[in-house]
């Protein structure tokens, strides 16, 4: 779509809802103008930034949803599609999440309890099957500060105070169900050391038996499910890491929590207050996802998928590879610059392009023209501070796509209407995807990645750009694009089990994807899947 920036006196003709929709959409993405007819992608949109729109927009008044935006994203068609206005009870309704019986069973020390969710169950059942190995993801960053613990010990507890999940653990007997209980006080493990004066190589030596230490298993049934260590590594720096349960903290939840410790820290070292927005209850996703299993329109979109997984990669291992090879490697910026320039001439977002060229790699791996993944989407309520509120609420959901015979440009668009399809079902647990279909049906999945949050942290000057996570999961195959403006820039990231896979499936893989993501760059409108095949 066309990207047009209205002026003037037209800016004040603008319907009311147009208006408003255009004031919001200019704050969320932080564009001077927005005119009626302006693509939300074109200007820099994504899924995340899309859920902070609809839930300001819901504070004025304005019923849309996600949907209305993906498939009409302009404020002049957003707002044509909206149902009108909206029921400010709207997202509050619903059952009590907890029986009389359950209630009377709330220990003494909790704040809060409800039902865990689907996704979080999934996860500690495969993190307790894996002897608590799988779903612990641990981070450290550098902090330019110095460290003072007991300023570093506030920050914590006004984190933890500010977020329930951070004083949380889950209950798997006492209750009807697996419950999250809340407790009014947690301290959070911190452990300080001193490395400043340590040579390169002893000082790398403490720091991976950190990164071990921390990566220990999390027993969920206590709290907190989330440890702390800081290290001085000189005089104005410490190395700020953590490690946390991914059934309490997405990847999203934990770039909000290191800006909001990191920036709490530097505030109370000042001796000055920082202000931060209220983030929405997180238990309003435990209803959500109750309604999306009752909605009987998703069951059937799922059935209608049936158990065929399309292109699959050759499972060619003995064994003896690495279970967790992780490769790594830029985009190069030539290539990216180009992928969104297409995306902003194409009025689709960067992720449909990039999951087109993951796809068309895969198919041309599995020597097919069609494949089945599983897309990592994000199910946080569309309301205002959502996209402050920390805990999981991602899932990991079944995209077939089928490139036969069709141009770069064809193929993203097929992804972007396909993601839109997924989009009005992605609260339905994968578990019960499973459960209709009677079993898995994809052997790889894709995530792309943009924490905003980082990137203002990083504005601050509070850290340096380098970055180490390190995370497992149950899924033997995973691409991920991050978007890293103010770091690496995008970076493309490849898991492969290759003890099942085989060595070299990982950079095989990677090459793939980048010749893919080379060649829509250059030719958009040239054959996908056979000019890779001939590449």
């Amino acid at each position: 779509m066309s990207e047009t920036i209205t002026e003037g006196p037209a800016q004040q003709e603008r319907p009311t809802d147009e208006n408003t929709l255009a004031r919001i959409w200019e704050e969320v993405l932080g564009v001077p103008r927005v005119g009626p007819d302006d693509d939300f992608f074109s200007l820099g949109g994504d899924s995340l930034l899309a859920v902070q729109v609809i839930g300001a927009a819901k504070e004025q008044g304005l019923c849309l949803s996600l949907l209305d935006l993906f498939k009409n994203p302009t404020p002049r068609g957003t707002c044509a599609s909206s149902a009108g206005p909206a029921d400010p009870e709207e997202e509050d309704c619903g059952d009590d999440l907890l029986s009389p019986a359950d209630r009377a069973l709330i220990p003494a020390g909790a704040e809060a309890v409800h039902p865990a969710t689907r996704l979080q169950l999934g996860l500690i059942y495969e993190n307790l099957l894996s002897g608590g190995n799988l779903y612990i993801d641990a981070v450290s960053r550098t902090v330019t500060l110095p460290l003072d613990t007991s300023v570093l010990r506030q920050a914590l507890d006004r984190i933890a105070r500010r977020h329930p999940v951070l004083r949380s653990r889950f209950d798997l007997t006492t209750f009807s169900e697996a419950m999250q209980v809340v407790e009014r006080d947690v301290a959070v493990p911190l452990e300080t050391v001193d490395r400043s004066g340590l040579d390169e190589a002893t000082e790398a030596e403490q720091y991976e038996k950190t990164m071990r230490d921390l990566l220990a298993p999390f027993d969920p049934e206590q709290t907190p499910l989330w440890r702390v260590h800081a290290a001085v590594t000189g005089d104005s720096r410490f190395q700020l890491s953590y490690a946390f349960h991914h059934a309490a903290l997405d990847g999203w939840s934990e770039s909000v929590l290191s800006s909001e410790l990191i920036r709490m820290y530097a505030a109370l070292l000042r001796g000055e207050t920082l202000g931060l927005a209220e983030p929405a209850p997180a238990e309003e996703y435990v209803r959500l996802e109750r309604a999306a299993l009752r909605d009987e329109e998703s069951q059937r979109y799922f059935e209608s998928l049936g158990t065929d997984t399309g292109a699959v990669l050759p499972e060619r291992g003995d064994g003896s590879g690495d279970p967790l090879k992780k490769i790594s490697a830029q985009i190069p910026a030539a290539d990216i610059e180009r992928i969104h320039r297409l995306s902003a001439d194409w009025g689709i977002p960067v992720k449909s392009l990039l999951l087109a060229a993951n796809c068309t790699a895969q198919a041309a791996l599995a020597e097919s023209s069609s494949v089945t993944i599983g897309l990592t989407v994000s199910g946080r309520t569309e309301r205002v501070g959502s996209e402050l509120t920390l805990g999981l609420f991602l899932n990991t959901l079944p995209f077939r796509l089928d490139v036969t015979g069709v141009s770069w440009h064809t193929a993203a668009r097929r992804a972007f209407e396909t993601e839109s399809a997924l989009l009005a079902h992605r609260r339905f647990p994968d578990a019960e995807v499973r459960s209709l279909l009677g079993g898995t049906p994809f052997t790889t999945v894709f995530n792309y990645v943009h924490f905003h949050a980082r990137d203002r942290l990083l504005d601050t000057g509070l850290i340096t750009a380098d970055e180490d996570l390190r995370d497992t999961s149950s899924f033997p195959v995973r691409v991920e694009v991050i978007n890293d403006p103010r770091g690496v820039g995008h970076l493309l990231e490849i898991t492969v089990d290759e003890a099942k896979y085989g060595v070299g499936t990982a950079e095989k893989l990677l090459r793939y994807v980048l010749s893919a993501l080379h060649l829509m760059a250059e030719g958009p409108e040239e054959p996908a899947l056979t000019g890779l095949q001939n590449a």
